[in-house]
C-alpha cells in the first residue's frame, strides 16, 4: 500500500491589520487541510455590523470544518455549505444584498484518497511544489463573481484542482487582501506508511 501524505510542517503568515482595519486576512491549518482567507474590498463594510474581522473568521472556521468533517462532499460543495452557514449566522438586522456586505478571498485544499484537492476563489494563488520538476500555480478568477458574498452559488466560479500526493513535496497558499498578500500558509508534506494490505475498495490479483 502507497503511503499517504500529511502536513508535517505549516508556516502560517498573516500581515498585521491594526493599522488598516480594512485589510484583514485570517489563516488556519489542521493535518489535513488548510484554508486562507482576506478582505476582498478596501472600503467600509455596509448593510452589515459584525465586521471584516467577524466575516473571515466565521468563513474560515466553518470551511475548515466542512472540508474535514465531511470527505463525501466535494471542495466546491463545502464552500457552498460554508457560505450558507455564514450567511445564516448575520441575522434580520443584517442586509445582505448591500453592495458593500462583506467579501473575501479565498484559498483552501484538503488531503482525501491520495489526492491534494484545492480551490481558489477571488485574489488568491495556490501553488504546488513538485517532486523534481517545475512549480505550478492555479490563481482564481476575475470579475465580479470573484468573491464570496452571501450567496452559495458563487462558490461554483471557484478555481479548482487536484494533484497526486506522491508527485509533491509541498504547496503553498496565498490570499490576497486589497493588492498585497493578506495571509499565506506554506505547507511541507511527509509520507506516513500505511497499514500493510490492499487498498479499500480494490481487490487484491493472485495468480491462478
Amino acid at each position: 500500500m502507497s503511503p499517504t501524505l500529511i502536513f508535517v510542517h505549516a508556516e502560517v503568515v498573516v500581515v498585521d491589520p491594526r493599522n488598516d482595519s480594512a485589510e484583514r486576512a485570517f489563516a488556519l491549518t489542521t493535518p489535513e487541510a488548510a484554508v486562507v482567507v482576506a478582505a476582498a474590498s478596501t472600503g467600509p463594510v455596509g448593510g452589515c455590523g459584525h465586521g471584516m474581522d467577524w466575516f473571515l473568521r466565521r468563513l474560515g472556521v466553518h470551511l475548515l470544518a466542512r472540508l474535514t468533517d465531511r470527505p463525501d462532499r466535494g471542495i466546491t460543495a463545502c464552500l457552498a455549505d460554508t457560505i450558507a452557514e455564514t450567511a445564516a449566522l448575520h441575522g434580520a438586522r443584517c442586509d445582505l444584498a448591500h453592495e458593500a456586505t462583506p467579501a473575501a478571498s479565498v484559498v483552501a485544499c484538503r488531503v482525501q484518497a491520495r489526492e491534494l484537492q484545492y480551490l481558489v476563489l477571488g485574489p488568491g494563488v495556490v501553488e504546488l511544489h513538485h517532486n523534481g520538476g517545475p512549480t505550478s500555480r492555479m490563481t482564481g478568477p476575475d470579475g465580479p463573481l470573484a468573491a464570496v458574498r452571501a450567496r452559495p452559488s458563487i462558490a461554483a466560479h471557484a478555481g479548482t484542482g487536484t494533484a497526486r500526493l506522491d508527485t509533491l513535496t509541498g504547496a503553498s497558499l496565498t490570499a490576497d487582501a486589497t493588492g498585497r498578500p493578506g495571509a499565506r500558509i506554506t505547507l511541507t508534506f511527509r509520507p506516513v506508511p500505511g497499514p500493510s494490505g490492499p487498498i479499500p475498495g480494490r481487490r487484491r490479483h493472485e495468480r491462478p
